[in-house]
């Protein structure tokens, strides 16, 4: 056995405190996304004031004026427009000066007919919600012609006022393209730092599993249940979020040029890889403290993952070969078949293979060219304000396949159709309510409709509103008290300071933003002299209302039932597990089962809403092929496919309130888990061959078109629904075709890649047996019991 004194002499990593401090915001904002919207703004919107204050003092208009829409298309188009091309952003940027400038003249206009004026804001927001499926340069107009008329619509101004006004939105939008020119984001800076967040995610995942060791093996806390109960909690939610963000990288990579695509290739593997390694280094930590293996076996396994933590992936060989050593001189190695001993090998190679991938990282970024068309990664634009796209795409095939498909309405269409009505109602309410401040009930439905899809999500989103508004209304009443209206440069920058932090919080934390957004309209009421206490109480109640109506609106016009979107949701992650095992033996799936994946972009383009949604449906177009177009023998781009269907049916199974017992989600946590098993096995598999082993007997060639039948079949019940007329579903188990497929392949020179497909065959036959058990199918066979089907 190899000696590990090398490790002892290699002095520990230190990392100072800004470096620790930095990995933190890396991994909790992967390619800092949110962080250069956040300082776009922060740059933006003072330029646009200074602009607009410029204009309006030559002009002779309140200089308070000329700030506040100064700042309004500057902050707008920040939040909104984000685009991986420097050139189409400044475009995209000029062309809404036409809308925001008509929208403001038109409400200036129609201010002495009330009635029109209510009318026409019904009209534009069914517009911008429509418009989203338009593309990305009618949103931009629809979304900043809406903001141009709510501020002609708060401002009581002259006809004659809309030339200077025109001129300082034409300099706002100006003075907004030069400061994005200079900042412009440099694409190989941003994928070292996107790969510095998700290494630091993945050292999250190795000490949450070295701390469950710890648990069983340190002082008293080794016959302490609650503290490993503890201890494994933490490392699922750990393992969870690097799942996540593994996801979020794997987006982020593209392909900006022909000469790009290997490299690219070659760093969505290198993510998959690392992704993999780490994620079953966890999950073993995880299965020897949960089976109960000895004392002796956990603490080598925890010396293991120190020499990982103290100096590196690097080292993972050391790790390995102290594993083994270590392992080597306990009782429990005498057993070459038991569990434990699988569980420690298995260990052993992801420790080696984690220093392979460090390894081709360090080359990798080496070889990057640092300019031109030739970085594989364009500005980090992704789907659904930075993070993998959830129930959208559920949503739309909901809609799409639904009862109301034969009014061929899509996902934007309908939530256009709600914003309508619900603000049709909400206006005559908010006017009895306070004439003079209405339109907070209009933006109550906006921003609960906005960027959400489920009855669920939209009542989260205005709990968060409500919370937000409180939080910050507390502050900013304070704030106004103290500051008043004797100190405008400190309200200036705290305007802007606060605006940035509320942009970064936007795709995140939403109440972030609301609470950010409630102190900075205190501070403007100040200045236009309408401040009072009671007015964030009653924004806060027409916030509420605006919320509540839009939320009953939705639950009745174009209904879809939870259950729905949730078979809809699971049909989807069997229509990917079928593709993989139709991969798994170098078959492509047939156009017809795909075809509700084949659209998923279009479909989910609707509802992108917040600082990287409106430059999505361009980005995309610079993409290189993603994780779920990959050829059939890609396995890992067909495991990734798999597991971000996993997120988004978590994304459509997450509860509005969690019942400790489980409640009436326990039947979708048993769907939950068979489901998750499944992609678990897939992504093992494809971590262990990378691609379909060559001209596979026929009979485990049969065994995966059989398991792709029954699956098939399962899908197709399940999204029929439980009282369907349909029959019944038939599972068939392949047990037998893969004791047949490995014993066929005793002798050959790819054996080990025969036995570790028919392994992953079977463990997902045996996982959505279950599943297809629970939904009423017929279950045909047994489970074969081979050595080389179910062991670890």
């Amino acid at each position: 056995m190899p000696r590990t004194e090398t490790t002892n002499r290699t002095a520990p990593r230190r990392r100072t405190r800004t470096q620790r401090l930095t990995d933190r915001a890396l991994a909790l904002d992967p390619g800092l996304v949110k962080t250069d919207g956040a300082l776009r703004t922060l740059v933006a919107v003072p330029a646009g004031m200074a602009v607009g204050y410029a204009i309006a003092t030559a002009f002779g208009l309140p200089a308070i004026l000329g700030v506040m829409i100064g700042a309004m298309p500057a902050f707008i188009t920040c939040l909104v427009i984000v685009d991986p091309s420097t050139g189409r952003t400044a475009a995209r940027t000029a062309a809404v000066l036409v809308p925001f400038v008509v929208a403001l003249a038109g409400s200036i206009a129609l201010q002495p007919f009330r009635l029109l004026e209510l009318v026409l804001i019904v009209v534009l927001l069914f517009l911008q919600f429509a418009a989203a499926s338009w593309g990305a340069w009618a949103a931009d107009a629809a979304i900043v012609g809406f903001a141009g008329y709510l501020c002609g619509l708060l401002l009581p101004l002259p006809e004659t006022s809309v030339i200077p006004l025109g001129l300082v939105v034409a300099g706002s939008l100006a003075v907004t393209i030069v400061v994005r020119l200079l900042f412009r984001p440099d694409p190989h800076r941003a994928l070292l730092r996107t790969r510095r967040g998700f290494v630091a995610r993945g050292s999250d995942v190795l000490e949450a599993s070295a701390a469950v060791l710890a648990a069983g093996t340190v002082g008293a806390a080794a016959d302490d249940p609650r503290a490993r109960r503890r201890a494994l909690r933490r490392l699922g939610r750990a393992r969870d979020r690097y799942h996540e963000i593994a996801l979020t990288v794997d987006g982020m990579l593209a392909a900006s040029g022909v000469d790009a695509d290997t490299a690219a290739e070659e760093l969505h593997r290198l993510v998959f890889d690392t992704h993999f390694a780490i994620d079953e280094l966890g999950r073993g930590a995880g299965a020897l403290v949960e089976h109960g293996a000895p004392s002796d076996v956990r603490h080598a396994a925890l010396r293991a993952f120190t020499v990982v933590l103290r100096h590196g992936g690097s080292h993972g060989q050391d790790a390995a070969h102290t594993l083994l050593a270590r392992y080597g001189i306990t009782a429990s190695a005498a057993d070459e078949g038991s569990r434990t001993t699988a569980i420690v090998r298995r260990m052993a190679a992801e420790f080696a293979d984690l220093r392979s991938a460090g390894l081709r990282w360090r080359e990798l970024r080496d070889e990057l060219p640092r300019r031109g068309a030739g970085v594989p990664f364009a500005t980090p634009v992704i789907l659904a304000g930075g993070r993998p796209a959830g129930a959208v795409p559920v949503l739309a095939d909901a809609v799409a396949e639904g009862p109301w498909r034969r009014w061929h309405l899509t996902a934007s269409l309908r939530t256009a159709v709600h914003a309508a009505i619900a603000v049709a109602i909400v206006e005559p309410l908010a006017l009895l309510l306070d004439g003079s401040r209405f339109y907070w009930g209009v933006i109550g439905v906006m921003i609960v409709l906005a960027g959400t899809n489920t009855t669920h999500e939209r009542i989260r989103k205005g709990l968060h509103r409500g919370v937000g508004t409180v939080v910050g209304g507390a502050l900013g009443i304070v704030l106004a008290h103290l500051l008043g209206t004797t100190h405008p440069w400190v309200t200036i920058v705290l305007v802007c300071v606060l605006l940035a932090v509320g942009t970064y919080g936007f795709g995140g934390v939403y109440s972030v933003w609301a609470a950010c957004l409630v102190v900075v309209l205190c501070q403007v009421y100040a200045f236009s002299g309408t401040f009072t206490d009671s007015l964030i109480p009653m924004r806060l109640a027409e916030n509420l209302l605006g919320a509540a109506v839009a939320v009953l609106v939705s639950a009745v016009v174009f209904p879809i039932a939870t259950r729905a979107v949730i078979r809809r949701a699971v049909r989807r992650q069997l229509v990917a597990v079928r593709a993989f095992v139709l991969a798994l033996v170098g078959l492509e799936a047939d156009d017809e089962a795909e075809s509700g994946d084949a659209t998923e972009a279009d479909r989910a383009s609707p509802h992108r809403h917040g600082p990287s949604a409106a430059g999505a449906s361009a980005g995309n177009r610079g993409r290189g092929p993603s994780p779920a177009a990959g050829s059939a023998t890609d396995l890992r781009a067909q495991s990734r496919a798999v597991d971000a269907a996993t997120y988004q049916l978590d994304a459509v199974l997450r509860p509005m309130v969690r019942f400790p017992t489980g409640g009436p989600a326990r039947a979708d946590a048993r769907t939950r888990a068979s489901l998750q098993a499944a992609a678990t096995f897939a992504r093992e598999s494809a971590g262990r061959l990378g691609a379909a082993p060559q001209d596979p007997p026929a009979a485990l060639r049969g065994a995966a078109e059989s398991l792709a039948s029954s699956i098939a079949q399962l899908a197709d019940g399940i999204v029929a629904g439980p009282r369907s007329a349909t029959s019944a579903a038939v599972w068939v188990r392949v047990g037998d075709r893969l004791d047949e497929a490995v014993a066929a392949a005793s002798g050959r020179g790819d054996e080990r890649a025969i036995e570790t497909a028919a392994h992953a065959l079977g463990r997902i036959d045996e996982a959505l047996a279950l599943l297809a058990d629970r939904h009423h199918a017929t279950v045909v066979g047994a489970m074969s019991v081979g050595p080389g089907i179910i062991a670890v």
